[in-house]
C-alpha cells in the first residue's frame, strides 16, 4: 500500500507535467490572472501541447516498435536520449511560440529555463542518468521563487515554500522507489534550479 501511495505522488508530479503545472500557477499568480479565462486555459493547453502530449506521443511511438522499453518511466539511459532530443526541440519551438503572442519576456523565461534544462539532461544521457522528476519538480520550486520575488502581493510565499517541500518528497519517492541514486536525485534538482535561474539570461 506504501509503495502505491509513493508510485501515486511520484506519477502526479511526473516530469512531463512539470510546465503544466507551472503554468497554471503562472495564470492564476501574475498579472497574467488578468487575461480572459479562455484565453488562459488556451495558454495552459498550448504548453501541454507541447511539454507533454507530443512528447508522450513519441515515447509511445518508440514503444510500440520496441525503440524503448517501460513507457514513460524509461528507466534505461540510452532509452531517455531521443524522448529527451524530442523535448528540446519542442521547448524550443514553444518558447518561440509564446513570445511571438506576445506574453511578456518574465513568462516566456520559464520555457527557456525548461528548454535549457531538457538539454542538459539529454546531453547528459549519452553518458549517465539525472532524475527527471527532481529536475523537474525542483524547476518548478525554483520558478515559482522567481515568480514570488517578482510579484509579491500577488503570489503567496506558503506557495513557493509548499512546492519545495514537495519537491522534496517527490525526490524521497524516487530514493524509495529504487529508481535513482541519491547522487542522480542530487544532480537532477541542482540541474532544475540552475536552468531556471539561466531561464531569465536567454
Amino acid at each position: 500500500m506504501q509503495r502505491k501511495i509513493l508510485q501515486f505522488i511520484s506519477n502526479f508530479f511526473h516530469p512531463l507535467l512539470s510546465m503544466i503545472w507551472a503554468t497554471i500557477l503562472l495564470v492564476h499568480f501574475t498579472p497574467l490572472k488578468m487575461l480572459p479565462v479562455g484565453h488562459r486555459w488556451y495558454l495552459v493547453g498550448q504548453v501541454a501541447f507541447y511539454s507533454m502530449i507530443v512528447p508522450s506521443l513519441v515515447i509511445l511511438l518508440l514503444s510500440m516498435f520496441g525503440i524503448v522499453k517501460n513507457g514513460v518511466a524509461l528507466r534505461d539511459r540510452k532509452d531517455r536520449i531521443i524522448p529527451l532530443g524530442t523535448q528540446v526541440l519542442t521547448y524550443a519551438i514553444q518558447a518561440a511560440v509564446l513570445q511571438s503572442q506576445g506574453l511578456p519576456f518574465w513568462a516566456t523565461q520559464f520555457l527557456k529555463g525548461a528548454f535549457l534544462l531538457a538539454l542538459v539532461a539529454f546531453v547528459v544521457s549519452f553518458w549517465w542518468k539525472i532524475s527527471a522528476h527532481a529536475a523537474g519538480n525542483a524547476a518548478l520550486a525554483t520558478s515559482m521563487l522567481i515568480l514570488y520575488s517578482r510579484f509579491p502581493m500577488l503570489m503567496p510565499l506558503w506557495l513557493p515554500l509548499l512546492l519545495i517541500v514537495l519537491a522534496g518528497l517527490v525526490c524521497s519517492c524516487r530514493l524509495y522507489l529504487g529508481r535513482h541514486t541519491l547522487g542522480q536525485i542530487g544532480a537532477g534538482a541542482l540541474a532544475g534550479a540552475v536552468c531556471m535561474l539561466l531561464g531569465g539570461l536567454i
